[in-house]
């Protein structure tokens, strides 16, 4: 099934709950998951810091980097579409 099916049975399932214990079941289990990408995301050793130091170097001096004026203005049209 393609995950786009399976998100929208997901929000018709969710509109639908009325158990509020399972609702804050699935709040907790949102949270930790926001938690967990945010922990993959930061460094933990100085290993990994110099290596996303590392990254960012290369990301420059190829040009790979854009203005703030410029990541506004992309999340301002994805907001507006």
């Amino acid at each position: 099934m393609d995950i786009a099916v399976k998100k929208v049975e997901l929000i018709e399932w969710l509109v639908r709950l009325q158990d509020e214990k399972m609702i804050h079941q699935l709040e907790k289990l949102k949270s930790v998951s926001i938690r967990d990408e945010y922990d993959l995301k930061i460094p933990k050793t100085i290993k990994d810091v110099k290596a996303k130091l590392d990254q960012s170097q290369k990301d420059l001096n190829s040009g790979n980097i854009h203005s703030q004026q410029e990541v506004e203005a992309y999340f301002e049209k994805k907001v507006t579409q």
